[in-house]
């Protein structure tokens, strides 16, 4: 069985070859080579007719396999030796001696022979351009020969406009010889386009078709030299033409009918390979768009990592299917654990709902939202406020899929905020009840001073002492309250000796002793080597028996409170949030475990006159004037706060200088430090 993977133009002689086509070759030239020594005009006919009878088979070969065909080239080849076969009829009965035209001269035949020429050297040049791909219309390859074949005999016969090719007596006409340079210069760039094209071909027809192409230029350069039209060099023409035919016969009747599927095997082996390169190309443009997505990707994950803002999706349920990580730096917990939850499970329900129902809201009718904030529980004591954004999202036939968007961490925003907020009323309020307190202690001195010379004029009446003493007691403590109310006001700083924080803390405590109800335990925990302040002993002592007292009131039922310092760096820009000078700071801390405070209570305590107490039990001024005194020494305070976790209060008091340098203590660099462990612990009531 022969392999199929060689082609059929190896094996397709049989036993004995190409010898018995050698053989008929040889023998058909002798025999024609006699018959031309014998009858010239017999040897031109059978020349010419053995010509039209190769064009005409291989145009009824090449029209009858035009579908199982596969060389477009081939095909545009045979389908145009119709209109060659016609002029080279018309040629062979007008030549000198056939007798068939009227006036029998050289010149007619030999006009029809460059017209049939100029047919031929212009199909052969069109064909290799039909390559690779394009395919051959037959009827309309057909028509358009008809149609230069009827052009050609117009200006032939009827008009005599087709210029004089050889003239008797003289021989060949310029135009004729012109005109065959012409048609070589046109089968030269046929081959020439052949060649280029040649990959397109299998093995063996290739050959043939460039040796026929090429045959055409020998013999039209033989004809420009002969002068009669029955000698040698015209014979020598008419042999070259019939192996040129002979050639093209080969390659079309070997593609068409012998193997014609070599040449279908050819294209799809070639457009297995196109194929190939094509998905070479592809692969190698997906690489370099994945790799561009990598590098997109991952510009984007920095751009990410840099932002402040987390991001969420949630489904059409409304729970969280993806949380960045950078959600833990807000809410104090992995990002997975949001996963499957609903934002309502985010919410703090002991603070404000802010803007949670417009949120809600919004979730729920599908619509878009931007900047909504709300409260947060976290496992941060602090708390958090986040603020949201998202859009609605949904798929090309407009059913809803769910939102996304991003949230912010906006704490410190808020924070900074309601500090300014609140140093503004402070600032109206001092003002205000600053001017009350001066006229009120214009109105108190003549009650306190007259009272006092009513006493004296009094005698024995004991009730009416009675009654002068208890004016003079009222006037006395409302000036002690006006006393407070003027601290609070003032914004003038205290100049007096730096406050040692240990001394006033101990200090504090013993004078509270008396007072603390039972079931309060006291934990002090302050480092003597802590340095001095700039507030006043008598200040700071005021400011820790207000905070003491009330850390007693929210513990009815007992609890703990301790009290401890340490030294931090404030830098920006912290120190400009809370508009103090950068530097270092004593924090002290007084921390209760009693029933808390709700956000709305934590953020008016330092009102003057707000208070939560019964009437009768609390003049509203403690912390007013607590706030008072650290804002009029440089300090700042801050109250951390929950119902039923207690509340701590924070203030940073700024260091003493002594004129030799820095004071002493144990500083750190950090911007927040860690509470110093006690010095010693000290346990106060039971």
């Amino acid at each position: 069985m022969a392999d199929p993977t060689i082609p059929a133009t190896a094996h397709r002689t049989g036993r004995f070859g190409w010898a018995p086509e050698f053989a008929l070759i040889g023998g058909g030239t002798l025999v024609m080579f006699l018959t031309m020594r014998g009858n010239y005009l017999l040897f031109h006919t059978l020349a010419e007719l053995f010509s039209i009878v190769v064009a005409t088979a291989t145009f009824v070969i090449a029209w009858n396999t035009r579908h199982a065909n596969q060389s477009q080239f081939l095909s545009f080849v045979g389908l145009s030796f119709p209109s060659v076969a016609v002029l080279d009829l018309l040629h062979t009965l007008s030549y000198k001696g056939m007798g068939v035209f009227p006036g029998g001269d050289t010149n007619l035949p030999t006009q029809l022979w460059i017209a049939a020429r100029f047919v031929q050297a212009a199909s052969f040049l069109a064909a290799p351009l039909l390559l690779p791909s394009a395919r051959v219309a037959p009827g309309l390859v057909l028509g358009l020969h008809a149609a230069l074949v009827t052009l050609i005999l117009a200006l032939i016969f009827p008009l005599g406009a087709m210029p004089d090719c050889f003239v008797e007596g003289q021989g060949l006409t310029d135009f004729k010889i012109a005109s065959e340079y012409a048609i070589s210069g046109v089968v030269a760039l046929a081959c020439m386009a052949l060649w280029t094209r040649r990959r397109h071909f299998e093995g063996g027809t290739f050959p043939l078709a460039l040796a026929g192409f090429a045959l055409l230029i020998v013999q039209e350069m033989t004809f420009t030299l002969y002068q009669d039209p029955h000698g040698l060099l015209n014979a020598f023409g008419h042999f070259i033409k019939i192996v040129s035919y002979y050639l093209l016969y080969r390659a079309i009747v070997v593609t068409a009918l012998q193997n014609p599927y070599d040449t279908m095997f050819l294209r799809l082996c070639r457009s297995e390979q196109a194929l190939r390169d094509h998905l070479g190309s592809a692969e190698a443009m997906i690489a370099a768009r994945t790799a561009e997505l990598r590098e997109s990707e991952a510009r984007w994950k920095a751009l990410l990592d840099c932002s402040n803002d987390w991001f969420w999706a949630t489904g059409t349920d409304g729970r969280f299917t993806e949380v960045s990580p950078r959600a833990r730096e807000a809410l104090g917990r992995p990002s997975f654990d949001l996963i499957g939850r609903v934002p309502a499970d985010l919410l703090d329900p002991a603070r404000p709902p802010d803007d949670f129902p417009v949120f809600q809201d919004a979730l729920r009718e599908h619509r878009p939202f931007r900047r909504l904030s709300f409260p947060v529980d976290t496992t941060v004591s602090t708390g958090c406020w986040l603020m949201f954004s998202g859009m609605p999202r949904f798929s090309p036939d407009g059913v809803f899929l769910g939102f996304r968007g991003t949230a912010s961490d906006i704490t410190e925003r808020r924070r900074a905020a309601e500090a300014a907020r609140q140093k503004q009323t402070m600032a109206a309020l001092g003002g205000l009840v600053g001017g009350l307190a001066h006229e009120i202690n214009n109105l108190l001195q003549p009650v306190i001073s007259l009272s006092d010379l009513a006493l004296n004029r009094a005698g024995e009446d004991a009730r009416l002492r009675t009654y002068l003493t208890a004016v003079r007691d009222s006037g006395m403590k409302a000036r002690i309250i006006m006393r407070d109310v003027l601290a609070f006001a003032r914004t003038e700083v205290a100049v007096s000796p730096p406050a040692s924080v240990g001394e006033a803390v101990r200090g504090a405590v013993e004078l509270a002793r008396p007072d603390l109800p039972p079931g309060i335990r006291v934990l002090v925990g302050i480092d003597d080597r802590l340095p001095a302040v700039t507030i006043t002993a008598t200040e700071l002592s005021q400011i820790l028996l207000n905070l003491i007292r009330n850390a007693c009131d929210a513990m009815p039922t007992g609890g703990t409170l301790t009290l401890s310092a340490c030294v931090v760096t404030l830098r920006d820009p912290e120190a400009s949030r809370l508009e103090i000078a950068e530097g270092d700071y004593v924090r002290l801390t007084v921390a209760d475990t009693g029933t808390g405070m709700d956000e709305a209570t934590r953020q008016r305590v330092f009102e003057p006159f707000f208070t939560t107490k019964p009437v009768g039990l609390g003049t509203g001024l403690g912390l007013s004037v607590v706030y008072g005194i650290v804002r009029n020494g440089g300090g700042v305070i801050a109250v951390d706060s929950a119902v039923g976790r207690g509340t701590a209060v924070m203030i940073d008091m700024p260091m003493a200088k002594p004129a030799g340098g820095r004071a002493p203590g144990n500083e750190t660099t950090s911007e927040t430090k860690n509470e110093k462990e006690p010095a010693h612990g000290e346990h106060i009531g039971g």
